[in-house]
């Protein structure tokens, strides 16, 4: 299973230098209500441009490129103050093959087509699923440095088992390996959750290390913690809210904004 946060299709740019891709990763976008992350990139520097100043509008089509509806982003750090992406709530109507163009003001009016598939049944656990009871390492067995690769680590953060976590409580679920993160998303998506945990003190939070063996020093040893298997993850950082019933309430895959967080943790504290 590769674990990889990227920029998973290419699309055309049109008359501008900038082009959009899709971030989420390949085969998570299902049907209903779906968060699907987009990158604006500069041709000719291969950085990220999306900018918090543009509320950019995408324009979901067909796979004949048909309009289908409009809806408006959200602007979203993936690495705070440095770069990031923009996350678009789409209501995707079925299964099938889509593309989404984007108008980005300045950054460019008309990009894409940004193709996806829509599948009936993501594989990672999604929405309104019962979370897996995964039994997680925790501080009682396992020495902090072995448990996280967070330089910083949060122990209230390796007290439960995710199986614990979910049976006894709403709880944040946080699967990120800020050492060996792809995306370099890892770090900050779990530093928003110690930062966010102090606003919420009475949720359960579970940092679950992707990888088992962290000590090694070659990417090709590194072997996937079972709990990353048993949530069927495609990549990482992901992260995950859990109601009061161990039910899904909500997924964030790669990065979140602050206020989709919080209302999220509103919404299960009720």
């Amino acid at each position: 299973m590769a674990l990889l946060f990227t920029l998973a299709v290419a699309a055309c740019a049109g008359d501008t230098n900038s082009l959009a891709q899709l971030a989420s990763s390949r085969g998570s976008v299902g049907v209903g209500s779906q968060r699907v992350l987009i990158a604006v990139i500069d041709r000719s520097t291969n950085e990220l441009i999306a900018t918090p100043e543009i509320t950019p509008v995408a324009t979901l089509r067909d796979e004949i490129g048909s309009p289908i509806d409009q809806y408006e982003g959200e602007f979203v750090w993936v690495i705070p103050d440095v770069h990031g992406l923009y996350a678009f709530d789409v209501d995707v109507p079925g299964p099938a093959t889509y593309q989404i163009t984007i108008d980005a003001g300045e950054l460019g009016e008309n990009l894409g087509p940004v193709g996806f598939v829509a599948s009936q049944d993501p594989p990672q656990v999604n929405v309104g699923e019962l979370a897996p009871r995964s039994e997680t390492r925790t501080l009682g067995d396992t020495p902090i440095d072995q448990l996280t690769s967070d330089p910083n680590p949060d122990e209230r953060l390796y007290q439960l088992t995710v199986a614990e976590a979910v049976e006894s409580g709403p709880s944040v679920i946080v699967f990120a390996t800020p050492a060996w993160c792809t995306s370099q998303a890892c770090g900050p998506m779990l530093d928003q959750v110690k930062a966010i945990a102090e606003q919420f003190p009475d949720l359960n939070y579970v940092h679950v290390e992707v990888y088992e063996n962290i000590q090694v020093t070659d990417r090709l040893d590194l072997v996937v913690v079972p709990a990353v298997e048993e949530w069927t993850l495609p990549s990482e950082p992901w992260l995950y809210v859990t109601d009061s019933e161990g039910v899904v309430a909500a997924a964030f895959e790669g990065a979140v904004s602050d206020e989709e967080l919080t209302g999220a943790l509103e919404a299960v504290s009720d």
